[in-house]
């Protein structure tokens, strides 16, 4: 398998998730600090790790880092498209470059990775699963580029899905929607106004993701999934009671610009931010949704298999 995104918080759990399978895991960000600290992690678990050192928003490397993943592994069967970065501030005060950027990480490089991984799963009958957000669902203020990028990622999902079902691919295609995720990621943003997102508490764990994308995996058959049932909750209460929920994410805005701890970030979207680390401190939850979903979907997976 292979994993964008992977030198820190979902891309690392969901690395340690299937090497606990015994995978060989092909691990792909641009930290080559992360990545070591990944790979380690992957093979105390008992997975076998290859480390293919690229930036998502090059095209050119992504060929590359695939080629290479290919080439050790014999071929692909599960593709995790993670990668990720956003700047945070009001759009008015957000750099024309840093929106950008934000987009080719986020959604582009998503695309880039696609085109060149499907082929291969064509030919195992795989599994593509891709991290989206409930961003594609909830606008989040003060990260209008993200949540610009991730609509984006949902819509080209959706029309990707349709097309594959009507060339009658064998290739399942999932997207994942987490909620709010204790990663490194909050850390790793480009401020725009010299304020972090405030750290809220309720965050997800990591781990929660990728049980997720493993149950996607196991249960072979293309669809979506949202991380935690609070964030099903909140997109349904946001699609009923507009326009008032749009009028609390707007107080939420005003507090938020200033509410977080001053730094410029680590400033993903341009730099390699990743430092092999799973979490940032957040306060986080169990999703007993995804848990209680990862735990049917293994049980499936095992009758199956017998």
């Amino acid at each position: 398998m292979l994993i964008t995104g992977a030198s820190s918080g979902i891309g690392m759990a969901t690395a340690i998730e299937f090497a606990e399978r015994g995978a060989c895991v092909a691990l792909v960000a641009r930290s080559e600090h992360g990545l070591d600290r990944c790979s380690a992690a992957v093979r105390d678990a008992g997975g076998e790790p290859i480390v293919c050192p690229a930036d998502v928003t090059d095209r050119a490397a992504v060929q590359a880092a695939i080629d290479r993943a290919t080439a050790a592994m014999g071929g692909l069967d599960v593709v995790v498209v993670n990668a990720g970065a956003a700047a945070f501030g009001a759009f008015t005060q957000t750099a024309a470059d840093d929106f950008d950027r934000t987009i080719d990480a986020t959604l582009r490089g998503a695309v880039d990775t696609i085109r060149e991984a499907l082929p291969h799963l064509e030919r195992t009958q795989g599994s593509l699963v891709v991290v989206g957000s409930v961003a594609d669902a909830i606008p989040l203020p003060l990260m209008s580029a993200y949540t610009a990028a991730k609509h984006g990622l949902r819509g080209f999902v959706d029309a990707l899905g349709i097309e594959m079902r009507s060339q009658d691919s064998r290739v399942a295609l999932s997207l994942i929607s987490p909620g709010p995720v204790d990663t490194p990621f909050w850390d790793n943003v480009a401020t725009q106004e010299g304020h972090l997102p405030p750290r809220l508490p309720g965050a997800y764990p990591p781990e929660d993701v990728a049980k997720a994308i493993v149950s996607c995996v196991d249960r072979h058959r293309s669809g979506g999934m949202t991380v935690g049932g609070l964030m099903v909750l909140a997109g349904t209460v946001h699609s009923l009671l507009n326009p008032l929920s749009e009028r609390l994410l707007a107080h939420f805005a005003g507090w938020a610009r200033t509410a977080g701890q001053p730094g410029p970030g680590a400033r993903a979207i341009h730099e390699p931010a990743g430092r092999g680390e799973l979490r940032t401190g957040l306060a986080s939850r169990p999703s007993l949704l995804t848990r209680g979903l990862a735990v049917a979907g293994g049980a499936r997976a095992a009758i199956s298999r017998r």
